[in-house]
């Protein structure tokens, strides 16, 4: 996948510095895929490899997406396969009728979709509403894991997740490419280690 690290830098959703993570974790690099949805061709490109990579997703009664930016993903899956759609709020709203899930899952086999995996907080969460919904989650699947411990912290409630890429695959393909230093490159993969190895301790 070396074709989608790269350009997914040279669109600028790959960004080098200091940045706060929405968990609360400092970080030297940040993956913002909401300006995914700007390039139609690269847009559609992800949204093939996904459906080809994973047979999971084509199984699915229902694509679930994570609000927000997890939604449009869903969407444009949801629509490419003429599949149901469905998703899950980040909080339960306070009007109405007062739902977390939105769309009928009940009793049907979902898939739940976002951008990017970090600890895998947003995509535990919907786990827990969705089969407090009723609904069968079957696997979560996301363009980018950053290996901050969603992996294992979905495996510990029975769902596996599937990426197309790695933040360590990302930055050894930027590095291969001669688009990041060798410094850069090198204090990235030494934070992704340090994640790496408190994942493992817990």
């Amino acid at each position: 996948m070396s074709w989608l690290a790269v350009e997914l830098y040279k669109h600028g959703m790959v960004k080098i510095g200091s940045f706060k993570l929405t968990s609360g974790l400092e970080s030297p690099y940040y993956i913002d895929l909401r300006q995914l949805y700007s390039y139609p061709e690269l847009r559609n490109r992800v949204v093939e490899e996904l459906i080809k990579r994973f047979e999971v997703i084509t199984r699915c009664d229902v694509v679930v997406g994570i609000a927000t930016s997890g939604l449009v993903l869903a969407t444009l899956i949801a629509v490419r396969l003429n599949k149901p759609l469905s998703y899950v709020r980040i909080e339960r709203k306070e009007h109405g009728t007062r739902s977390l899930v939105e769309g009928s899952v009940s009793e049907k086999a979902v898939v739940i979709v976002d951008d990017v995996a970090t600890t895998g907080g947003s995509l535990e969460h919907a786990a827990i509403a969705l089969r407090s919904s009723r609904a069968i989650p079957l696997a979560a699947v996301t363009v980018v894991d950053r290996e901050q411990g969603a992996r294992q912290r979905l495996k510990s409630i029975g769902i596996e997740l599937h990426s197309l890429i790695t933040s360590r695959e990302i930055f050894e393909s930027l590095h291969s490419a001669k688009l990041i230093t060798t410094e850069e490159y090198e204090k990235i993969m030494n934070y992704i280690n340090g994640i790496r190895t408190e994942s493992n301790r817990e």
